[in-house]
């Protein structure tokens, strides 16, 4: 009885940490989710941000306001450049920080103690170096006394330093984050990085409706306000243009968010594993078909996401058509400049009409047996 039993096999190939962080799944899943996360950004920045609210156009203000050159130079700010240029330079600021602080996170505590206290330090000597030394001198050469406006003025760079690191910090937020979530393996990271876009959208929403927009001046008009409803459609007929961008940005987020908490779940399971299973084959195998088939999953279901979305929003238009084609253009047309179809709730109530449809076809055409037969060729494949 016991002759039959086999022992359990090992390959070369094993679930340690350290092997499976360079496995091109899970470093195509880090890719991808990096590139979303610029993609996302790119698109909220070209969106609401670019000629409206930018980092530029405060940096301006506080040069004209005080009169002097921020210290940070144009090519770094970005400041002369137009449209997105203004974020390239600063954007890959943001991703180096947001890498050197994963980096950081895999570091023992001592090491990662004696940066935190390297880098207070600078930031010490940077700010107030200067004005110390030059103080202390006052003080030995002519006594006890207040600073003088020359020792004074020391603290003028090191002071506009800071606020400028803080606002382009500011606007950085969502990459340095995320960059973080990605490669530190970090839940929190990527939570925040996600928070920041939503909270920007929501206040940015606030902000730019009419009765509020209104009220704030000069600097309401500068906030850009997206007329999404009653615009004509003209991407495929169904969305217009800012639609498209607002749908990229929400699955971008998606792609982000899942590629991301994908690696970490997935590490994870490795982590927990016993040392024992972590070389066996069988394994190895399951988990290469976890990472192949969530790396499927996100290029097919985000994709018809996407095309699903779109056709839901412009599911009125489908409906006009087809009820121009039956009764006549004359009363579509009337249908179609009727509230219903031009104010928000419009939007709603033809993307519900299309869920309803497709909820209904379940009843005709068995999505789980379609989706099984997809994902069993796959399988067959491998």
């Amino acid at each position: 009885m016991a002759g039959e039993v086999t022992p359990q096999g090992e390959g070369a190939r094993s679930l340690h940490l350290r092997q499976l962080r360079v496995q091109w799944q899970i470093v195509t899943l880090q890719v991808l989710a990096t590139l979303a996360l610029v993609w996302m950004y790119l698109e909220v920045v070209s969106t609401y941000v670019v000629g409206s609210i930018d980092h530029t156009l405060l940096f301006d203000k506080l040069e004209e306001g005080l009169g002097t050159d921020l210290p940070l130079g144009d090519w770094l700010t970005g400041e002369g450049s137009d449209g997105l240029a203004r974020f390239y330079v600063p954007m890959g600021i943001g991703l180096a920080l947001g890498g050197s602080m994963a980096f950081l996170a895999f570091q023992t505590p001592k090491v990662q103690q004696r940066v935190r206290l390297s880098i207070i330090v600078l930031l010490i000597v940077m700010l107030a170096g200067r004005f110390v030394f030059s103080y202390a001198w006052q003080l030995i050469s002519e006594g006890w006394s207040i600073p003088g406006n020359d020792v004074v003025r020391l603290l003028e760079w090191p002071l506009l330093m800071l606020l400028s690191l803080v606002i382009l910090t500011f606007y950085l937020l969502p990459i340095i984050t995320g960059t973080k979530g990605i490669w530190g393996l970090s839940r929190r990271g990527v939570a925040w990085s996600i928070g920041f876009i939503l909270l920007f959208l929501g206040i940015h929403a606030i902000l730019t409706f009419p009765l509020i927009r209104s009220q704030l001046g000069s600097y309401g008009e500068q906030l850009t306000s997206l007329e999404i409803i009653v615009s004509d459609p003209t991407i495929f007929g169904l969305v217009t243009a800012e639609q498209l961008s607002l749908i990229l940005i929400a699955c971008l987020m998606m792609v982000f968010q899942e590629s991301a908490f994908g690696v970490i779940r997935q590490l994870e399971y490795a982590y927990r594993l016993p040392d024992s299973c972590k070389r066996d084959p069988e394994y190895v195998a399951q988990m290469d078909n976890l990472l192949n088939g969530h790396l499927r999953h996100t290029a097919i279901f985000l994709s018809l996401t996407i095309v699903a979305t779109t056709i839901a929003l412009g599911f009125h238009s489908v409906l006009l058509n087809w009820v121009s084609g039956i009764t006549g253009s004359q009363w579509a047309a009337q249908v179609g400049e009727s509230i219903e179809l031009t104010l928000t709730y419009g939007l709603v109530i033809s993307a519900l009409l299309f869920l309803g449809i497709m909820a209904l076809l379940r009843f005709v055409i068995p999505w789980q047996r379609f989706w099984g037969l997809i994902e069993s060729s796959f399988s067959t494949r491998e």
